[in-house]
């Protein structure tokens, strides 16, 4: 009897033990706590931190698609006589431009520890005057656009700034035109840069930067053969921003490194026959901004460059060397008027003007550049992040030449070309 018992209880007892630990599995098990994005309000609105670290992470873009109609016009003339016009008729093209913007910051012991990337995706078509550097004729463009490039991606940290980014020369950058294809004859460049900026307080600050040359030439200028980058170019600034606005003054020294006149397009004898040490280049810059009652904004900016075009906007347009191996001088002068209405509409004005002193492209011939391009537009922001503007510009480019030296007073001759263009854009950021 104790026997039967003994295994009774025992069996009552499994059995007990069998129904908690079936019920133990019905019981819900508790999950892993999720790990939700945080807000960082450490660099202003838009900023999470990534999960798991803490690196603030601001992503944006922007969708601008554009409509254009241009009419282009072009004429010769040689000794007071037209000899030659180009007249097409007016052509209806479309833009569009999608950007992706990432901003990451993390504090550290030094200070801001910042990336920046804008990617940019671009299709559709292009048309308008434009000047062969290869020919020196002007024509008019009508190309095809399905790009993807990078626009800036650069590292900011302890006053260094490493990557493609603005460059520490350029202060107006055409700030006033709307949409992709914003006007000429002015300075505006990303290049490849190395970038210490000191900061005094107070809004001043300046900077020292090397920049790489290639952004601002062309392999194979109008009237030189370039023999590679020997120094990069050394571009310094002094500037200060604040309550009433902000000014730049900066300058610029561009090597030129050995060139040869363009007898032939590859390296043989004959070019390296007339390959020589080329003169540097320099540039200087002087830009002011005014912010007029939170309503009005006014750029005014000037710009000499002596042997050193692409600080002009004139990269592949004017040489940095003439014929005879001097340098070639220009400058510009530019801005704009920007007013809002009200929060929502705003008017501008912009333009620049340029000029090159005459040099030589042939033993008894010189030349010179001029050009304008002035514009006006109207602008609408219904709801935040949308803006829609229509806009007018006209330009002017006119290459003039003449005698030198024994053919002085026998031979005066001009290129031309005026454009009318108007421009919608409607642009999204985000």
């Amino acid at each position: 009897m104790k026997t039967v018992i003994k295994n009774v209880l025992l069996g009552s007892v499994a059995g007990l033990a069998m129904v908690g630990t079936a019920a133990a599995a019905d019981l819900p098990v508790k999950a892993k706590a999720a790990e939700y994005v945080k807000i960082c309000s450490a660099y202003g609105a838009g900023f999470y931190y990534i999960p798991g670290t803490d690196t603030c992470l601001k992503v944006g873009g922007y969708v601008t698609a554009d409509t254009y109609y241009t009419d282009v016009k072009y004429k010769e003339r040689v000794d007071g006589f037209d000899t030659g016009a180009f007249d097409p008729d007016g052509e209806t093209y479309f833009q569009t431009r999608a950007a992706i913007q990432l901003d990451a910051r993390t504090q550290t012991e030094y200070g801001t520890l910042r990336s920046y990337i804008e990617g940019r995706f671009e299709y559709g078509e292009e048309y308008g005057f434009g000047q062969q550097a290869e020919t020196d004729e002007f024509t008019a463009s009508d190309n095809s656009i399905n790009d993807a490039y990078l626009k800036f991606g650069y590292i900011q940290f302890a006053g260094f700034t490493i990557g493609k980014a603005t460059s520490a020369f350029d202060f107006w950058a055409g700030d006033g035109w709307v949409g992709l294809e914003p006007g000429s004859y002015y300075s505006d460049t990303t290049p490849n840069l190395i970038s210490y900026t000191a900061d005094f307080g107070n809004g001043f600050s300046a900077t020292i930067s090397l920049e790489d040359a290639y952004a601002r030439e062309k392999t194979r200028d109008n009237f030189i053969i370039l023999d590679g980058q020997q120094v990069p170019d050394i571009v310094a600034n002094i500037a200060y921003e604040g309550s009433w606005g902000a000014f730049k003054v900066s300058g610029a020294y561009h090597d030129n490194g050995a060139y040869g006149f363009p007898f032939d397009i590859d390296p043989s004898p004959a070019t390296l026959l007339y390959s020589v040490g080329g003169d540097a280049g320099w540039a200087a810059l002087a830009g002011v901004r005014f912010d007029i009652a939170e309503t009005t904004t006014l750029y005014v900016e000037g710009v000499y460059a002596d042997g050193a075009s692409g600080y002009l906007g004139l990269a592949g347009t004017l040489p940095n060397i003439d014929f005879y191996g001097n340098t070639v001088a220009g400058w510009y002068i530019g801005g704009a008027l920007i007013h809002y209405w009200t929060p929502t509409v705003f008017t501008g004005i912009v333009g620049s003007y340029t000029e090159s002193d005459s040099f030589n492209i042939l033993p008894f011939e010189t030349a010179q550049f001029t050009g304008y391009n002035v514009g006006v537009n109207l602008g609408w922001k219904p709801v935040k992040g949308l803006t829609l503007a229509v806009q007018y510009d006209y330009l002017n480019a006119d290459w003039d030449y003449a005698g030198n030296g024994i053919f002085t007073d026998y031979f005066t001759a001009s290129q031309t070309a005026d454009q009318n263009r108007f421009t919608f854009t409607a642009k999204r950021t985000f």
